[in-house]
């Protein structure tokens, strides 16, 4: 009876052995996936590594290919055996009897599943049988499709990459169910030895012999797989916008996205790169060494380009510093803003402004800001329309002092500068003129909700459903001025000339400065699709040489502005703003911007409020200019030059025949990066004349030349008039 017993305890035991073989626990299997950052295109722009150091994507079904490869690398038996299998096991140890060492393994496939699911710990006869207990349990519970899959995903194949979804885009650049038999062979043969996955050639034509005997592939599929050359330069990881890519990971939260699709597109990344290294020995001619670009989708909030720094592995010059987020004084680019403020508060285009010598108290008692224009001259009475687009200092520092600093900031502020915290006290009149500190980043932001018609916009890098927190920032009235006047080539003329970089097939939108002391320049613009900004300096702050923003920035801004439209699709026919209905095109005096009297000599037209009161003009008089107060000693100083220094601004004792452009006393600046043929100045007069530069015929365009010039127009009457205009 006592044997009975003893038979019914071993075969208990026996049982519960087996049932703990094959019922026990396993491992946790966690599917790891590292995030894929890609462009708004598909278009891989980087591989994040995990906590591990890898590179992971978890792959739920293996290609028919794959698989293959992979017991004909692996384990041929794989589909025989229940987990082990003592064949592969006696083949082993024969092989490292002969050889004298461990010449062959005889691990399956479930076995190495195992094995790493355990973490791949040392190898003793201990962990050996632990992998073996795991392994029947593994094959207990799960399918061999399924086990196959858990091998393919956990199995290292070198580089830092784990799992056969993200070998074959790393090695491949494409999904794994693309991969030819050749390329699903060479990957197969990875994981036996995945620190030199360069060298896997001669074991891939050993897989894929055992495929072709194992009759896992036909002889044609064979041959065909033998002959091919594999390339693997597709899949190196790529360094487009290593700025860009910093910026998601710090500012994303969704790291634990298999793929993080984001707004960039990498196509015009790539052409923004490829400009700036068009411009780089212009650039160096002027001691720039770092360029940031920045292009914004007006209607979506997505950032379409931004580069940081034009260099992003250049370390003499900070290369790995982002341009794009870094404080720097904006010079000019703000003083749309103070003009925008204007407007709000009343003021229009054809406001006049002073141009003239002026003194501004500040807040230090005893201490007055006087301000200079960029040339160091004064041209007098000056519309606001031409102030801005000429980007005058002194008017619109005196625009300033009327609607008040602390309004400005304010507006600022609510534009997304974000990092304007002092008081308008500590910025003071110089705020109008860039005396702070901003980034590329919320001046395009800024500008574009210009291009907006008013309405804010909030940036964003990642493709997602965008939410409508739109606000109203400035009305449309005032945001159609601001882009009238900024796309209005002849108003700027006078200052910037014609032809250059500022000019496009299509509107646009457009303002340039430059910082004190020469530290910065800027170009900032854009269209109804885009906005364009771009920063050329150097992040030691050091100066730059005979450089601003039209010849600094202004040849990239070109460039990338055309690249940007061609990218999305704009033709550049739709109008930037739409213009408010209440405005209407009205004659205005050229000189005092009032609605023109019969003794005005000279008109143009502006677009003004339908119901705004009429004013007539009152400077004009008989062949005379009664000059108000604040202009008078500068009339008195000027009173042998055409009193309309300003552009096209005309005193009652000009001739009938006269000349409209140059202006007399104009300053022109050339932009030495530009070919001269596309920087001509258009001479013009009220009727057909004959032209004389500098005493020797010219056509009536001219092409810029450094230099004082003489402009001389002569009708058929004779009658003649002539210019001085100055050429940098």
């Amino acid at each position: 009876m006592k044997s009975w017993g003893y038979w019914v305890a071993g075969l208990l035991g026996v049982v519960g052995l087996v049932l703990w073989v094959r019922l026990g626990p396993i491992p946790v299997i966690t599917p790891d996936t590292t995030p894929t950052i890609v462009d708004r295109n598909g278009i891989v722009l980087y591989e994040p590594l995990s906590a591990a150091g890898t590179r992971n994507e978890w792959l739920d079904e293996v290609p028919a290919s794959v698989a293959n490869a992979t017991i004909a690398a692996e384990d041929r038996r794989f589909y025989h055996h229940a987990g082990i299998d003592p064949i592969a096991i006696a083949r082993a140890v024969v092989h490292d009897v002969v050889h004298l060492r461990a010449a062959e393994g005889g691990s399956t496939i479930t076995q190495q599943v195992a094995k790493m699911l355990l973490g791949s710990p040392p190898r003793t006869i201990a962990s050996k049988l632990r992998e073996a207990v795991i392994a029947l349990r593994l094959e207990h519970r799960y399918t061999k499709r399924q086990i196959l899959a858990l091998y393919a995903n956990l199995a290292p194949y070198g580089e830092q990459t784990i799992g056969i979804a993200r070998a074959s885009r790393r090695y491949f650049g494409c999904a794994p169910e693309e991969l030819t038999v050749a390329q699903a062979a060479w990957l197969a043969s990875l994981p036996q030895r995945p620190s030199t996955p360069r060298r896997a050639l001669a074991r891939q034509r050993q897989v894929l012999g055992r495929m072709h005997a194992l009759h896992l592939i036909t002889d044609g599929a064979y041959r065909e797989a033998r002959a091919e050359r594999l390339s693997l330069d597709r899949g190196i990881q790529p360094v487009l916008a290593p700025h860009f890519v910093e910026q998601i990971r710090r500012r994303s939260d969704s790291q634990s996205d298999r793929l993080i699709r984001t707004t960039l597109d990498a196509n015009l990344q790539s052409s923004v790169r490829g400009i700036i290294t068009a411009e780089r020995a212009n650039l160096l001619r002027h001691g720039a060494h770092s360029v940031a670009v920045a292009v914004l989708d007006n209607q979506t909030g997505e950032w379409l380009a931004w580069e940081g720094s034009g260099d992003y592995f250049g370390s003499d010059f900070g290369g790995a510093i982002d341009g794009v987020t870094t404080l720097r004084q904006p010079g000019s680019t703000l003083k749309p803003f103070t003009y925008a403020l204007a407007f709000e508060q009343g003021f229009t285009p054809a406001t006049v402004l002073a141009d003239v010598p002026s003194h501004f108290p500040t807040a230090e008692e005893g201490v007055a800001y006087t301000p200079r224009n960029y040339d160091g001259g004064y041209r007098g009475p000056l519309r606001a329309r031409l102030a801005l687009a000429g980007s005058e200092n002194v008017p619109a520092v005196a625009l300033l002092s009327k609607v008040g600093a602390p309004a400005l900031l304010l507006l600022l502020r609510g534009a997304g500068f974000r990092d304007l915290t002092r008081t308008a006290d500590y910025y003071g009149l110089g705020l109008t003129l860039g005396d702070a500190e901003v980034t590329l980043e919320q001046l395009v932001t800024a500008y574009a909700t210009f291009a907006r018609g008013g309405m804010s916009v909030q940036p964003r890098m990642l493709r997602q459903p965008a939410t409508d927190n739109r606000q109203r920032v400035l009305n449309a009235r005032t945001a159609f001025w601001i882009t009238d006047i900024l796309s209005d080539p002849q108003a700027r003329e006078f200052i910037f000339g014609r032809g250059g970089n500022l000019e496009f097939p299509f509107p646009v939108a457009v303002k340039t400065g430059t910082s004190q002391a020469y530290h910065d320049n800027w170009t900032i613009g854009y269209t109804h699709a885009v906005t364009v900004g771009v920063w050329v300096g150097n992040f030691d702050r050091s100066a730059l040489r005979n450089s601003s923003g039209v010849t600094g920035a202004g040849p990239i801004f070109h460039s990338v502005m055309l690249a940007a439209m061609h990218r999305v699709g704009a033709s550049g026919e739709t109008p930037i703003v739409d213009r408010p209905d209440d405005l209407e095109q009205q004659p205005i005096c050229a000189l005092s911007g009032l609605r023109p009297s019969t003794s005005c000599p000279s008109t143009e037209s502006e677009w003004l409020p339908r119901d705004a009161p009429v004013e007539f003009c009152s400077w004009h008089h008989a062949g005379r200019v009664a000059w108000p107060p604040e202009y008078r000693e500068w009339a008195d100083a000027h009173e042998r030059r055409t009193p309309a220094s300003a552009p096209r601004a005309l005193a009652g004792r000009e001739t009938k025949f006269r000349i409209t452009s140059p202006p007399n006393d104009a300053t022109y600046l050339v932009d030495p990066t530009l070919h001269r043929e596309f920087q001509s100045l258009h001479l013009r007069a009220t009727h057909d004349a004959t032209w004389l530069v500098d005493g020797k015929p010219a056509s009536r365009e001219w092409p810029l030349r450094a230099g004082k010039h003489t402009i001389v127009a002569t009708n058929g009457r004779g009658e003649r008039d002539g210019v001085t205009i100055t050429v940098r």
